[in-house]
C-alpha cells in the first residue's frame, strides 16, 4: 500500500468523508423505494403519531400499531412522530434520515475501532466494511428500520463514552460516565435490542480491565446500567401488562432454543456470505424467520439435540468460542470481538419470546465485531512477509480488500432494490423462501390490492399446495375471484373457508355480499346474520355495527 493511500485512509478528515461517499453511492438507489411492510403500521396508518396531543401516550397509555402488539418503544415512537410531522408521507425525507443515522453509526464505529486498535488502517477498513455490509440494507433501505438504527446509535455512543470513561483522567472520566448513562437510557427506550448493553459493558471490563481486586469496582460501575434495563422492563410491564411478544414455539422452550442454535449459526454464515438476503429466511427446512403458524409442524416437532443441522450449528459455534478462548492471552481483541457479536444478539435470542427467530436487522451493531476482526486480518496480510504460489501476502490482502468493497457495495445496491415496493419485496422474498405459505399469501393479497387478480390466484394456489387447510388462503382467494368476476368460484372459496373455520365472521360477511350480488337474498341475510353473531361472540361489537350498516347501505336490504 503506497504512502499516498496510507495518508488518505489514515487521516480522519479525509478517511471518514471517503467512507461516507462510498456509503452514499452504495445506497443512492434507495430514494426510489416506497413504503413497505412495517412502514404502513408505524408511519402510514398509525394514529398515535399524527397528533402532538398524544405525546404523553408515547410513554404511558401506549397503544402499539395493530399487528405489532408487544412493542414498547417510547423514544422510537417520538422519532416516528417527529419524522411524520417533518416529512408527512413523502418517502424522500425518510430516506435522508436513513443516511443521517447510518452516517452517525459509522462515525461511532470509526471512533471505537481506533480506540481499541490505535491503528488507522484497521480503523478505516473496519468502518468501511461496516458501512457497506449488505445485511444493513434491511434497515437502511426501509423507512421503519432506520428508526431502529437511531436506537443503536445511542448504544454505540453509550459504549464509546463508557470505555472512554475508563481511560480518561478522573474529571473527564466522570463526565464521560454520565454521558454513557444518558445515552444508555435513550437507547433502551428506543430499541429493545439495546437491553444487552450492560452485558457489553461487563464483557469489555472482563476482557480488558479484569483482574485481582477489580471485579467489585467493575460491578459498581455497571450496576446503574442494569438498573436502567430493569426500569425499562418494569415500565413495559406496567404499560402493556406483559414483557413478551408471543410465546415459545408450540409452547416449548426446548424447541425454540433448537431453532435459535440454528439461527445463531446462520447469523455467522450470513456475515461471511451475504448472498441470500430476505426478510423471511429459511432457518431450516420448514422453519422460517417468524410466525410459527407458517412452519411445518412436523419439521418443528421432529427436532432434537442430535439433529444433523443442530450438531453442525453447535460445532460451528463451539469452534468459534474455542478460537476466542485460545486468543484470550495473545490476542484479546479477538476474544472481545467474538463476545461482542454474540452478546449483541442476546436480546433477539428468544429467551424471552419475541416471535422473531432470525432478522438481518438484528445484526446491525453486532456486525462491528465481525468487521473489526475482518479488518485486522486484512491488515495482517498487508504486513505479512512471504508469498503463496508466487503471490505475496501483501497483494493477497489488497485483492481481498478490493473484492470485499466491490462485493459489499454491489450486493447492497441490489438488496436495496428488493425494497422498491411491496410487489418487488414479496416476489423476491418468495423466490428466496418458496416454501412459506405466509409469503405466498401475502404476495397474493398485494396482487389483489394492485388489481392483478390472475397473479393473485396463481400465488394463492401455490400457498394452498403448502397449506391446503388454511381458511385465510381461501378467504383471500375469494377476493381474487371477485376481481376476475368469477362469482361462483368466490362463493365456493368462502364456503370452504367457513367449512374449515366456522367462527370466521369476515368470511360470512363477504359470502353475504357474494350471495346478494347473485340475487340470493335469503342466503345473503343468513350469512350476514352469522357474520354479526360471530363478530359479537368475539367481542367485536363495533365491527358488527359497521358491517351491518355497510351491507344495508350497499345492497339496500
Amino acid at each position: 500500500m503506497n504512502k499516498d493511500v496510507k495518508s488518505l485512509i489514515g487521516n480522519r478528515l479525509w478517511g471518514l468523508p471517503l467512507i461516507f461517499l462510498l456509503t452514499f453511492l452504495a445506497y443512492s438507489n434507495i430514494f426510489q423505494n416506497q413504503f413497505v411492510m412495517d412502514d404502513f403500521d408505524f408511519i402510514v396508518n398509525w394514529p398515535l403519531i399524527r397528533d402532538w396531543r398524544n405525546l404523553p401516550s408515547f410513554f404511558s397509555g401506549y397503544t402499539p400499531p395493530a399487528g405489532q402488539e408487544g412493542i414498547y418503544s417510547p423514544f422510537k415512537t417520538l422519532i416516528h412522530a417527529v419524522n411524520y410531522h417533518l416529512f408527512g408521507l413523502n418517502p424522500l425525507g425518510y430516506h435522508v434520515f436513513s443516511f443521517l443515522v447510518h452516517f452517525a453509526a459509522i462515525y461511532y464505529v470509526y471512533k471505537l475501532s481506533f480506540f481499541f486498535t490505535q491503528d488507522k488502517t484497521v480503523t478505516f477498513f473496519s468502518s468501511l466494511f461496516f458501512a457497506l455490509h449488505p445485511v444493513h440494507a434491511d434497515v437502511i433501505a426501509s423507512m421503519t428500520g432506520n428508526v431502529d438504527v437511531a436506537g443503536i446509535i445511542f448504544l454505540l455512543m453509550a459504549f464509546y463514552y463508557y470505555v472512554k470513561s475508563t481511560a480518561a483522567i478522573h474529571k473527564d472520566g466522570r463526565r464521560f460516565y454520565v454521558y454513557a448513562l444518558l445515552a444508555s437510557f435513550v437507547s433502551v427506550f428506543t430499541h429493545e435490542l439495546c437491553l444487552s448493553l450492560p452485558i457489553l459493558f461487563l464483557w469489555y471490563d472482563f476482557c480488558f480491565r479484569g483482574g485481582d481486586g477489580q471485579y467489585r469496582r467493575i460491578f459498581s460501575r455497571v450496576w446503574p446500567f442494569f438498573a436502567i434495563a430493569f426500569f425499562y422492563i418494569l415500565c413495559k410491564y406496567l404499560v402493556l401488562q406483559s414483557i413478551t411478544r408471543g410465546s415459545y414455539i408450540y409452547g416449548s422452550f426446548y424447541l425454540t432454543m433448537l431453532v435459535m442454535i440454528k439461527a445463531w449459526a446462520k447469523y455467522v454464515l450470513v456475515c461471511f456470505a451475504p448472498t441470500v438476503l430476505t426478510h423471511n429466511h429459511v432457518i431450516s427446512p420448514g422453519v422460517f424467520s417468524f410466525d410459527p403458524e407458517d412452519f411445518d409442524k412436523v419439521a418443528v416437532l421432529s427436532q432434537s439435540f442430535f439433529e444433523p443441522q443442530v450438531l453442525l450449528s453447535l460445532g460451528l459455534l463451539v469452534g468459534i468460542f474455542y478460537v476466542a478462548a485460545m486468543a484470550w492471552k495473545p490476542r484479546r481483541l479477538v476474544t472481545f470481538c467474538v463476545g461482542w457479536f454474540f452478546v449483541s444478539l442476546l436480546s433477539a435470542s428468544n429467551i424471552v419470546p419475541s416471535g422473531v427467530y432470525f432478522g438481518e436487522r438484528y445484526l446491525y451493531h453486532g456486525l462491528w465485531g465481525f468487521c473489526l476482526l475482518l479488518a485486522v486480518y486484512c491488515r495482517s496480510l498487508l504486513r505479512r512477509q512471504g508469498s503463496v504460489l508466487r503471490t505475496s501476502f501483501r497483494w493477497m490482502g489488497i485483492v481481498l480488500i478490493g473484492a470485499l468493497i466491490v462485493f459489499y457495495g454491489l450486493r447492497t445496491w441490489l438488496r436495496n432494490t428488493d425494497l422498491r415496493n411491496e410487489i418487488v419485496l414479496f416476489e423476491r422474498a418468495v423466490k428466496a423462501n418458496p416454501y412459506s405459505a405466509l409469503l405466498r399469501t401475502d404476495l397474493g393479497l398485494i396482487y389483489i390490492r394492485s388489481q392483478m387478480p390472475e397473479k393473485a390466484v396463481a400465488s394463492l394456489e401455490k400457498a394452498l399446495e403448502i397449506r391446503p387447510d388454511d381458511p385465510v388462503i381461501y378467504f383471500s382467494l375469494a377476493e381474487a375471484y371477485v376481481q376476475l368476476h368469477k362469482i361462483q368460484e368466490s362463493a365456493d372459496a368462502l364456503e370452504y373457508a367457513i367449512f374449515l373455520k366456522e367462527e370466521y365472521p369476515e368470511a360470512h360477511f363477504n359470502l353475504a355480499g357474494v350471495y346478494a350480488s347473485q340475487g340470493f337474498h335469503e342466503k345473503a341475510q343468513q350469512s350476514l346474520k352469522s357474520a354479526l353473531y360471530y363478530y359479537r361472540l368475539q367481542g367485536k361489537a363495533v365491527e358488527a355495527q359497521e358491517a351491518e350498516a355497510a351491507f344495508k347501505n350497499y345492497f339496500g336490504f
